[in-house]
């Protein structure tokens, strides 16, 4: 478990360490959606909604907010330059065989299924272990964020 909550905090910090190459005065939005497992057929991934899904920035303005799915996938078709216009690159990783294995993804498109307990996203693989049709121990880290003005 020490493996798995170290590479989650490496991961974290490297998201963080993106969003701090933004301007002076810009604020980048980084999120983060775990859960206990996930499902994918190749073209979509399942994750079960179980908690908020957690934003933050970096550096100067260093805000947080926790999003409902809602509130996550209204991003896909709010605002300039959304998540449809602009699809955020992600990185998946889950636990095989007491492994972290990690992909790195763009999510597509999005929307709440299962009435409101899972989020299912239309992906595009990038790099990375080939994503199996489901796995434990699941994250998702979202960067590539909308402007801070989305939560003000």
């Amino acid at each position: 478990m020490k493996t798995v909550q170290s590479i989650f905090f490496i991961a974290l910090f490297s998201l963080a360490c993106v969003s701090a190459n933004a301007a002076e005065g810009d604020s980048q939005w980084l999120f983060v959606q775990t859960a206990a497992e996930f499902t994918s057929d190749g073209d979509t991934l399942t994750i079960p909604y179980e908690r908020e899904v957690f934003a933050f920035t970096d550096r100067p303005n260093r805000q947080h907010a926790y999003l409902n799915a809602m509130e996550l996938t209204s991003l896909w078709n709010t605002g300039e330059n959304n998540f449809g216009e602009n699809p955020p690159n992600a990185v998946l990783t889950w636990v095989s065989d007491g492994e972290v294995q990690e992909a790195e993804i763009v999510l597509v498109a999005a929307k709440v299924g299962n009435l409101g307990r899972s989020m299912t996203y239309t992906i595009r693989w990038e790099a990375g272990e080939a994503i199996p049709m489901r796995a434990g121990n699941v994250s998702l880290f979202i960067d590539i964020g909308m402007d801070a003005y989305l939560f003000s």
